[in-house]
Parts: structure tokens; sequence; C-alpha cells
């Protein structure tokens, strides 16, 4: 096997709770050495702190915030210590706005990359058409480039959805599988809803920079982008590719914060918290008002009609939010953002295959500390609760029932994974960096990846007209927006069109 010689780019709550400790444990199977981590200056104490408890040494390399390009005395800083050290891949866990600028510098260092999701994000999408395509331009960029990388050496250049690594959903999509080979038929309807159960007050929405809304991205570009990436993953699982849908129209709804104060005034915060709101609070309701324009989406609604040659064949629909059922009963935030704080999640997917199969998927959480995944948590309201109801046609049953439930406990088992001593979740998280190591060390072929940058097109042409319809729709302009379902066979070619530029095309019109 290979060293496997690491920079970690970010080390956020994110990268503390999933990057440090998946990379520890498979210390211990590979030789893994972290060479260096990058952060913000502010953030030098707890980088510390959490690298030392990691048991890694990396050189520190602490940096001032930027925007869009990276610096070019950053950039030739980064890449001395990359020769210096000897580094081959890179996880790059920042904030969004700057992976199009890390991404551009690793693949031009001929660099390995894993990235946290959304690939890449634009401040103002949720007010601007040229950005709100430009979030697939930048995607278009990033992947014609490393195919370019390609010709000259094999790297691979991985993205964060674990969901593709979740035995549930690799479960579902196995069934899907099995109904397609046997019937010949695709799936017809989706439903998607997801909710973080995040309950920000309204001075937050201002202040915070974690998962924010004043950067003017929301819901989309945070979570978001899982449900349209298992929606892609979900519809296409069929493998029935002559039915596949070959352009989508996408509609869009989006709920933002001046909606939210509609919801729940400043009154009504006073007499859920009497004495307490006006201590955190330092701006009314009408001051809020001015300072909330062109925030980000806190919830969104939207549907995407999937047509093959100009008829419609499957509708899939989503629905994301923060704002819902949430466990939050204080007006101070904790340290942590990324877990706890009130937060719970639910989510569930409705997969139709024509006549022949449903599946149901429920994941719903009561609590907001997640610390516990024991067999204990599988149930409803538990932290690992997952389970899938499974409806097939009596000609599939093979003379059985017609409904069969999955639990958690029942995926693993039937995807022939143990149970993990984690949340599901974060165990599918650190299957994906495992996937990234292994590559490294030489032990797993690179089309053994689960998550690799060529298949994210769609989600990504989903999220970006998602964020068109709307800004259309808030203009009072025509807000169906068309676009391709993938690309063709032209991708990656230095000539071939993109279809951010045929959706801006479309907006324009």
């Amino acid at each position: 096997m290979k060293n496997v010689k690491l920079a970690l780019i970010g080390c956020g709550p994110h990268a503390k709770r999933i990057y440090l400790p998946a990379l520890q444990a498979l210390s211990n199977r590979y030789s893994i050495e972290l060479s260096m981590v990058v952060e913000l200056t502010e953030q030098a104490e707890s980088v510390a702190t959490a690298v030392s408890a990691s048991g890694f040494s990396p050189e520190a390399l602490f940096i001032d915030r930027f925007s869009d390009s990276l610096p070019e005395q950053l950039a030739g800083e980064l890449s001395r210590r990359v020769r210096k050290h000897g580094i081959c891949g890179v996880i790059i866990a920042t904030e969004p706005l700057v992976h199009k600028a890390y991404a551009q510098w690793a693949l031009a260092q001929g660099l390995n990359i894993l990235i946290d999701k959304p690939i890449t994000a634009r401040a103002d999408v949720a007010s601007s058409l040229e950005h709100a395509s430009g979030i697939l331009y930048d995607y278009e960029q990033l992947l014609r480039a490393y195919v370019r990388l390609q010709q000259s050496a094999e790297t691979i250049f991985m993205v964060n959805a674990q969901r593709r690594l979740h035995p549930g959903f690799q479960l579902a999509e196995r069934l899907l599988g099995e109904v397609g080979q046997h019937t010949n038929c695709p799936v017809t309807s989706i439903q998607s809803y997801h909710c973080d159960g995040q309950w920000r007050l309204p001075g937050e929405i201002v202040t915070q920079t974690y998962h924010p809304y004043c950067q003017g991205y929301g819901k989309a570009s945070h979570s978001g982008y899982h449900i349209f990436d298992m929606m892609y993953r979900l519809y296409v699982a069929s493998g029935v590719e002559e039915k596949r849908a070959d352009t989508m129209e996408i509609l869009s709804s989006f709920v933002q914060p001046n909606g939210f104060i509609k919801q729940l005034t400043e009154t009504d915060y006073h007499a859920l918290f009497p004495g307490d709101y006006g201590r955190v609070q330092p701006w009314s309701d009408s001051e809020l008002r001015g300072m909330f324009k062109n925030f980000g989406e806190i919830d969104l609604s939207g549907i995407i009609t999937l047509k093959q040659k100009g008829d419609a064949i499957a509708n899939l629909s989503v629905n994301l939010l923060h704002n819902g059922f949430s466990r939050r009963t204080w007006t101070t935030p904790g340290n942590d953002l990324y877990k706890g704080n009130g937060r719970v999640k639910h989510e569930h997917h409705n997969i139709q295959q024509g006549p022949f199969q449903n599946i149901q998927i429920h994941s719903y959480q009561a609590s907001d500390r997640h610390e516990d995944a024991d067999e204990a948590q599988d149930g409803l309201g538990g932290n690992n609760h997952f389970d899938i109801h499974v409806f097939r046609h009596p000609m599939l049953a093979d003379g059985g029932p017609s409904l069969r439930v999955y639990t958690g406990a029942d995926a693993l088992a039937e995807m022939k994974q143990a149970r993990a001593g984690r949340l599901t979740s974060e165990f599918a998280k650190h299957r994906i960096v495992e996937q990234f190591v292994s590559y490294l060390a030489g032990t797993i072929p690179k089309a053994g990846l689960a998550s690799p940058i060529e298949d994210h097109m769609v989600p990504m042409q989903i999220m970006s007209g998602l964020y068109r319809s709307h800004v259309l729709r808030s203009r009072s302009a025509d807000c169906l927006v068309k676009t391709t379902f993938g690309t063709g066979p032209t991708l990656g070619s230095a000539d071939s069109a993109s279809s951010a530029d045929e959706v801006l095309e479309v907006g324009e019109k």
C-alpha cells in the first residue's frame, strides 16, 4: 500500500466531527499522514485543540478571509507546502463560496480531491440570475478541468454526498433495480422531504455565518443538495436507460427571512420568551425587513417535470425546510451550530415505479442530542431511525405479502454491512472518506467510487434551476426553467455547449 499524505482545507464543525475522526480510525489500516491543515486565523485555537485530539501533527496555515479567486500569495504558499510534504490528496471542507477557488488550485496541482457539498456556491444566488446560472457554470468548469487532467494523469475528484453510501438508500436503489429488470418500468414519481428542525431567531439570521442566509443562499445550498442528489440517484436506479428523461422543467417557491418574520412576529417572540427576547434581539421587525433584502431561502418547494422527447414521463416534487419541528427552548444559541442547538432531522421519500412498486423511506428523530447510536435508537423518533416500506405488485411478490418493512438494522444486514457503533448517516460519511483514502492507498480502483464528480451534473442542474425559477418568479417573469437532464456525449470537450448557458438563454427570453 502507498503512503497517503493529505491536506485538510477547512477545519470547522463538520471536519471536526467527521473528517478528523474518520482519518484517525483509518490510520489503523493505512499509513496516513495529515500533513497540512488550512483554516482562518480566528479559528486557530479551536483547530489546534481538535487536531491535537486526533493524534495527527500537521503543519498549520492560518489565513485571512478572501472571496472568489485564491489570492496569488496564498496559492503559491499552498503549492510550496504540497511539494514540501509530497501531498497527494486534499479534503476541501471550507465555506462553500470558496470551494471553486480551492478546487481549481488543487486541479492545477494534479491533486486528488474530496469536496463537501455543495460542489460550488455563489453569493446572492437567490436574487441574481447570473449567479443562479453561475453555480452550474462553475461546476462545469471544474468538471472540464478535471477531464482534461485525466489526459495526463489519473486522479479522482469525489463529492461528499454520503447518502450514496447509506445502506438504507443503497437497499432502495437495489429494489428499484430489481423491479426495473423484471418489468422494464422506470421510476415514475418521487416526492422528497427534508427538514432540519432549525429554529434560528431573527437576529441570528443576520449574524450567523454557518449555514448562512445572510450571504444570499440558504437551504438548497445547505443540506438541500443531498436531497437533489438522492432524487437523481433514486430516479436512475431502475436501470431502464432507454426510458430515461432527456430534459427537465423546473418551478420553485421560496420562503425567505422577510416571510419568516411574518410567521412569528416580534410580539410573538416577546410572548414566548418574556424578558429574554429583548436582550438577544437588537433589531425590530421593521428594521429587519430592510436588512433581509436578498437573503437566502429558509424553506423551499419545487416541482421538476422530467421529459423525454417533449413528453412528461415523471414528476419529482421536493420540499426542503430549515424552519420545522425543533426542540430549541432557549434564546442564546449554543457553540456548536452543526449538531444540537435544537436541530431535529425529519426526512422521507416516496418513490413510485408505475403499478409495480412503491418504496417509502422514513427517517424521523425526536431528539437534538445524537451521541447514542445503539439498537435502541433504531425505532421511530430514535437518533438512528430509518425505515423502508416496500409495496410490490403480486406478480413480483413471489406469493408472499405485498408489503415488507425493512428497519435500519435490516438494511445493514441486506447490504452485508456491520453496525458501526455510530449514527448510520455518520457511518456513511466515514465510508466516503474511506473510499477516498483507499483509492489513494491503491486498494480500490477508480471505478469503485460511489460519488465521482462526473455523476453530479443532474443534482447541480436541479439546484441551479430552482434558484433561477425563484429569481424569475420574484421579478414577475415567466419562471419555468428548462434545461437538459445531464449532458450529451461531448461532455468535457473544450467546445461542448454549456447547459448553464442554455438555462441562462431560456431565462432571459
